[in-house]
């Protein structure tokens, strides 16, 4: 209690001690604050009234919110085209007439004394590189938001504001269109199958993925519009919640030139105008909550419970309430949970095979995310989970909301053939058919979702090819074509995962790098090297050797929870890590046909998405270049066209296995067999027939003679 009150007071004396924070900021010959005209040209239900109050109140600065938001679209129209016009910077005013939105905005600045601007139509593609020639000394802030939680937040402004009032004004309606996107237009026709018959619940359907993938497209192309004509001296991007992140608040302040000691003051008075804005409800409960447990995502039957054993041990972590006694330690898996209410909450975020539901790439709102973690919170602050069902979305986003985080993974040809009766296949069966019939909008949406999309296709593309496939005999004594679906689930859970976290610097390394290291030393050197030994992740050296400890100790008996243990390991004392990898590999290779099609699909992602050689390279093992090295076939110095081993694995004449040794498999060599057994029995079917042609010539021979 002592404690809270203290931090009480610390706040409220923080939040008194300087009441202008520009008061010792830079200053005009005159003594006055210096005041920077600025213009807000990020979208709305980005923080802009919230930002314009800040200007007011605490930064003594004049701000207009939304004050041409009913001007004369032609006007607007006529000041933006003027950068293509026949002017140069440099001509004087006196000498050019001016357009009458830019009187109207000079009147604004000079008569008036406004130096903050936001919100319609400032965000209009166009508008910024406009007023950057206008106004050479302006500076532009951008905040960005969650997509998908931003056009949440747009279509709820949408159905409040615009459908009764914006979009039965014609003039009105045009400038939002030309601000918004072409999308308005769509609103305000069908915006009574949107809103609700109230008019104030949104309702999610087909017509709204529409209108946010045109939405999407529009805000990207504006994004990159004010990338090129706006000078990043000039530019301020920050997140909604900079005011949480101590970095942020520092380039806001540096920004806008004010003092660094009131960097807690404006962050409370920033955080304060914005609890009372309906863009974020719950704020002050999230406002300085800052437990941000450790996050493994891993996939099933990645060793990933031996993994996150060790990694509990080195946190001295117990915390199993709230999850079912059959589960593992997955304390935000839906499925697990001994609560209907919050398996419900949780589902909305974390994909799992919860009900049935599948839908392994889905995204959802920040709020809803926020709510996961609130909820889970309730029960007891964690150190440490891991989930087996996350994607590369959940990973960025994760990552932005300051999450610790590591990814882990093990080969496919230590993975496969799935055990079926933990569920392990099921779940690498349903990403790969969750991505199939994910929409391409939807998936052009995620991280890296372009390449996805186009690598998702031409998997498809093979793997139908492999289905038309006339002579299913291949497939004897394997598993078949569910199985290489198994595969490519695992393939693309891992490309997404791997290529998300490259692009954020977040640390992968394999299970393999480890448990086959030759030492505590090689593991350490492996982890240390992938990152995950810093703040950002597992945490401080102490805490890495305490984690490879506890893994190298762990995995020293054969258990369920290492990897499946076959009938040769009854005897522990034969058990070792090599050896079980070599098991695991010898059973994928003769019990599953995934090596040439993961190989085909890894060629073509190399020799057509960027920075897929990186990906592919990590997926298939260690660190590349130390004695841990462990490479796909096709760099075991073995056949390196892709079309050889293709050919080679679907056709009766073998398989390769790794060193390029040809292996036939049980198929070809049955089919062989059967051939030659074919040819024996011809073979002795024609010779009973001359034997019998030739006995009945002789006898006939011998009834003439006695004849």
């Amino acid at each position: 209690m002592t404690t809270t009150l203290m931090t009480s007071l610390s706040l409220i004396a923080t939040a008194f001690a300087d009441k202008n924070l520009l008061a010792s900021s830079s200053t005009t010959n005159t003594g006055r604050p210096k005041k920077i005209l600025t213009f807000m040209i990020s979208p709305g239900r980005t923080s802009t009234r919230s930002m314009c109050l800040l200007f007011n109140k605490y930064l003594h600065q004049r701000c207009a919110h939304n004050l041409f938001g009913e001007a004369r679209v032609e006007d607007v129209e006529s000041f933006v085209e003027g950068i293509t016009q026949n002017y140069h910077p440099t001509t004087t005013t006196t000498t050019r007439k001016k357009a009458r939105f830019e009187s109207a905005l000079d009147e604004a600045i000079e008569r008036k004394g406004l130096t903050f601007f936001t919100d319609v139509p400032f965000f209009m593609p166009g508008m910024p590189c406009r007023l950057l020639v206008e106004y050479p000394e302006a500076r532009f802030l951008y905040i960005h938001r969650d997509r998908m939680e931003h056009f949440d937040s747009v279509l709820r402004m949408h159905c409040k504001w615009d459908a009764p009032i914006n979009c039965l004004n014609a003039n009105n309606k045009a400038l939002r269109e030309l601000s918004w996107g072409s999308y308005f237009q769509t609103f305000c026709d069908e915006h009574s199958k949107i809103c609700g018959e109230k008019g104030d619940e949104v309702q999610k359907n087909n017509l709204t993925s529409l209108m946010s993938s045109i939405w999407l497209a529009h805000l990207e192309d504006y994004e990159q519009s004010v990338r090129e004509c706006i000078p990043t001296s000039k530019l301020l991007n920050i997140s909604l919640g900079w005011y949480n992140e101590t970095s942020e608040t520092k380039l806001f302040q540096t920004f806008f030139e004010l003092p660094e000691d009131n960097n807690d003051s404006l962050a409370l008075h920033f955080s304060r105008l914005h609890i009372n804005d309906d863009l974020m409800p719950r704020r002050r409960q999230r406002m300085f909550n800052k437990w941000r447990p450790l996050i493994m995502l891993t996939g099933p039957e990645q060793s990933s419970t031996l993994v996150s054993g060790a990694m509990r041990k080195a946190l001295n972590e117990t915390f199993e309430v709230g999850i079912k006694k059959i589960c593992p330690k997955e304390l935000i898996n839906p499925a697990c949970q001994t609560s209907n209410h919050r398996a419900e909450l949780y589902a909305k975020c974390i994909p799992s095979l919860y009900r049935q539901k599948a839908e392994m790439w889905n995204t959802c709102s920040s709020s809803d995310l926020e709510n996961v973690f609130h909820e889970a919170q309730n029960l007891g602050s964690w150190k440490f989970t891991k989930d087996v069902h996350l994607n590369g979305w959940h990973l960025k986003t994760l990552y932005k909301r300051g999450h610790p985080l590591f990814v882990v993974f093990r080969k496919p040809e230590h993975t496969f053939p799935a055990s079926r009766d933990r569920g392990g296949g099921g779940i690498h069966f349903a990403f790969w058919r969750s991505l199939i019939s994910t929409t391409p909008e939807s998936v052009r949406m995620l991280p890296a979702g372009a390449d996805l999309l186009r690598l998702r296709n031409y998997a498809k593309y093979v793997f139908d090819a492999i289905v038309k496939q006339r002579d299913h005999h291949i497939f004897a004594g394997t598993t078949g074509i569910r199985g290489i679906q198994e595969c490519l689930g695992h393939f693309f859970h891992f490309w997404h995962l791997i290529t998300v976290a490259k692009s954020l610097n977040v640390p992968v390394f394999s299970v393999e790098s480890l448990l086959l290291s030759n030492s505590r030393d090689e593991a350490l050197i492996v982890l240390k090297a992938s990152g995950a030994c810093t703040s950002l992740s597992i945490g401080s050296a102490e805490m890495c050797e305490a984690f490879v400890d506890n893994l190298r100790e762990m995995q020293s008996v054969p258990t369920w929870m290492h990897v499946n243990v076959t009938e040769i390991f009854k005897d522990a004392s034969s058990f070792s890590s090599v050896s079980l990898m070599l098991d695991r590999e010898k059973k994928y290779y003769e019990h599953t046909k995934c090596a040439p099609v993961l190989s085909t699909l890894t060629s073509w992602c190399r020799d057509n998405i960027k920075n897929c050689a990186t990906v592919s390279d990590v997926y298939s093992g260690a660190t590349v270049g130390t004695t841990l090295d462990y490479l796909s076939p096709l760099k075991q110095g073995g056949v390196t066209n892709i079309d050889e081993i293709f050919n080679r694995t679907f056709s009766p004449r073998g398989l390769l296995l790794p060193g390029g040794e040809e292996k036939r498999t049980t198929e070809a060599k049955r089919l062989q067999d059967s051939v030659v057994y074919a040819a024996v029995i011809m073979g002795a079917f024609f010779t009973l027939a001359g034997l019998v042609r030739f006995f009945r010539s002789r006898k006939s021979l011998e009834v003439v003679q006695v004849i």
